[in-house]
């Protein structure tokens, strides 16, 4: 490799860094579902706006990744910031239920676009630079940028808002740019890439997944995990504001939150360290149960809790997986791989996300969480049995 080509590729992952960063700061976040409650929106409809943005993917994660495995990460990648940029203009201006929900399946589309594409990416860079063991600490790193600009812009939003609503979507748009130019300075590393025919590459990609249990004991674990994490974001908003509490504090709340990821970023590598997978995705499922038990109580402080525990966690997930599959699929299926794994997580948070949100109109929301409470129960009694059965077999063999 050419010691220009070298620079290049280094360079990429301090760049990727900061399109995290400028990603995280998406500065409606802390206020989010007050705005849309603020426009006319019943909760049912909030749950659909939300549940747009996980629809969308049903249609372009896995074409995108196709296109990124055979042609161009980078390209995939600007769109994806494009889409968002969209995102964010349209809420400056719109409205109504439709254009809310046009404008966040932008946001489905810029995921779509994104989540596997990236990690492949910086995967592929480390493999180019002899590097590919620090996957898990680069992810973690990159994923402290995106945690940092949350911060930053989590009580910056929360202000800009009770200023002018509307204002903090202009932020995101200025966020969007920044990251889109950034993502036009890659360097896009040499690799194999792949000549299936479309049909294929999805069913070699998910046949790489379908060999190993680890994998999918990971999928449904963490798509649970995150459907919780996302129920937890886009109602503690109402909750906290029949509360009467001032608008400022939701930004407070989530500053702490993305502290709190950030420290989960830390803390992870150590915990690794002393835990072997079924024990780490055990330990998931604990504070799974405990972050939707909080919420069903229907106490402000249990909820501050349940999302203080949660964001403690859920910034780590990403890296578990992403690794997972990275070092079971080759460079020629990685994105497809990668895309099939965020695109069941995303199915998944769509279905809770609507049913929880119809749960919530007809009753309330502790109501609501208490059915995830139960969801998660019944999973980890499978996991556990699933567990239990692999080690009687290991020890009869």
């Amino acid at each position: 490799m050419k010691v220009t080509e070298h620079k290049k590729l280094e360079g990429n992952i301090s760049k990727i860094c900061l399109i995290d960063f400028f990603g995280g700061m998406w500065f409606p976040g802390p206020v989010f579902a007050i705005f849309l409650l603020a426009n006319g929106m019943s909760l049912t409809q909030v749950g659909l706006i939300f549940a747009s943005s996980s629809i969308m993917p049903f249609f372009f994660d896995i074409p995108s990744s196709i296109w990124a495995d055979r042609y161009s990460r980078k390209s995939m990648l600007a769109l994806a910031w494009i889409a968002y940029l969209l995102m964010n203009a349209i809420y400056i201006f719109s409205h109504s239920f439709l254009m809310f929900f046009i404008a966040f399946s932008l946001n489905g589309i810029g995921t779509a676009l994104q989540n596997g594409i990236s990690n492949a990416l910086t995967y592929e860079t480390l493999l180019s630079l002899g590097t590919q063991e620090q996957y898990e600490k680069t992810q973690a790193k990159i994923k402290k940028y995106f945690y940092a600009g949350r911060l930053l812009a989590s009580l910056a939003g929360a202000y800009v808002y009770t200023i002018d609503p509307r204002g903090v979507f202009l932020f995101g748009v200025i966020a969007s740019v920044a990251s889109l130019v950034l993502v036009l300075l890659l360097k896009e590393p040499r690799r194999e890439k792949s000549i299936s025919r479309s049909f294929r590459q999805i069913r070699e990609g998910l046949g790489f997944l379908l060999h190993h249990k680890l994998t999918w004991y990971a999928i449904i674990v963490f798509s649970l995990m995150a459907g919780i994490h996302e129920l937890l974001f886009n109602y503690y908003q109402p909750v906290m504001q029949l509360a009467r509490i001032p608008v400022a504090y939701f930004g407070v709340i989530y500053f702490i939150s993305s502290a709190l990821s950030i420290l989960g970023l830390v803390i992870y590598p150590k915990v690794r360290e002393y835990l072997d997978w079924r024990k780490t995705i055990f330990l998931y499922l604990i504070i799974a149960l405990i972050t939707a038990l909080s919420f069903a109580a229907n106490s402000y402080f249990l909820i501050i809790a349940a999302i203080i525990i949660s964001s403690f966690s859920h910034s780590s997930q990403d890296v578990f997986i992403s690794n997972v599959i990275n070092k079971i699929v080759p460079s020629s299926h990685r994105a497809t791989a990668l895309s099939i794994q965020s695109q069941i997580h995303l199915i998944f948070n769509a279905i809770l996300i609507v049913a929880i949100s119809g749960i919530a109109d007809k009753f309330s929301i502790g109501f609501g969480m208490l059915i995830v409470f139960v969801l998660v129960i019944i999973i980890s009694a499978a996991f556990l049995k699933l567990t239990y059965k692999e080690t009687v077999l290991a020890q009869t063999e």
